[in-house]
């Protein structure tokens, strides 16, 4: 049986007479040229980098209904609200009164404490979550004795940490050593290879490695002034991963890696 298409009563009707005019190639090549520039002065927001990170922390990872999980570094809460919805019983510490209050408005229990002297019982939690948080410790290794301390046995530390010998990493330490800026602290210093050794050593070996966005050679920011701007980097990003078929989590820590987020487990 022959269905004729039916006009759709919702869709906008064009008198008679009249035409659809279409902008031309060249109007649509200014108005990409605009936005292309537009991206370029004041990049969209969040970065690239989190999607892949967000990606393995909230869907690779295996997180239990009814988990305890200490954030650590919790800032405003963003993390400990995305862990809420998967079942998981976050709670929160943080330098930061003002980080630590806003994470309370948002329902959290969050205390403003340091990762050096967490002011939680021995064997209290079943992962500690330290994620873009480990690099800015003073003492780093008193830091894994801490949460080792508070983890039950079995239990698990997830951080994620730079590729420190990228040389995304090595131009930024470059710039920042030449001209210190106001809005940048000190970048990660320890590679990911010494990260797990120092881990090993205070009883938690690396159970889980994700090597996340691949973009290596690529310098894409220096502080705050964008080279390549953030969607294209966001494209490039996802292109090679399509083309590559590599997955997020790899057997070793890729060198093509920014990002690394890392599962260590107490022992």
């Amino acid at each position: 049986m022959l269905v004729l298409n039916r006009p759709n009563p919702q869709a906008p009707s064009v008198p008679a007479g009249d035409t659809v005019v279409r902008p031309s190639m060249m109007r649509r090549i200014a108005d990409r040229a605009r936005w292309e520039w537009r991206e370029l002065r004041t990049p969209s927001l969040p970065t690239f980098i989190h999607e892949e990170l967000d990606k393995a922390l909230l869907e690779e990872v295996t997180w239990r209904d009814g988990e305890r999980v200490l954030d650590v570094g919790c800032a405003r809460g963003t993390y400990m609200t995305a862990l809420a919805r998967l079942g998981v019983h976050p709670i929160g510490v943080d330098l930061s009164p003002r980080s630590v209050s806003l994470a309370r408005t948002a329902g959290h229990v969050a205390v403003v404490a340091s990762g050096e002297c967490l002011p939680v019982g021995d064997a209290s939690v079943d992962s500690v979550l330290c994620h873009k948080t480990l690099h800015l410790f003073r003492d780093p290794l008193q830091a894994l004795r801490e949460f080792r301390r508070v983890l039950r046995p079995g239990g698990r530390v997830i951080f994620s940490t730079s590729n420190a010998v990228s040389p995304y990493s090595r131009v930024q330490a470059m710039s920042l050593r030449a001209r210190p800026q106001p809005n940048w602290g000190r970048g990660n210093s320890l590679t990911i290879n010494e990260l797990s050794r120092r881990f090993a050593e205070c009883g938690m070996p690396i159970r889980a490695i994700y090597s996340c966005n691949l973009v290596w050679p690529l310098v894409y920011r220096v502080c705050d002034r964008w080279i390549i701007p953030n969607e294209w980097m966001r494209r490039y990003n996802r292109w090679i991963r399509r083309v590559t078929k590599m997955p997020l989590r790899t057997s070793y820590p890729l060198g093509a890696a920014l990002d690394y987020l890392v599962e260590a487990v107490r022992s």
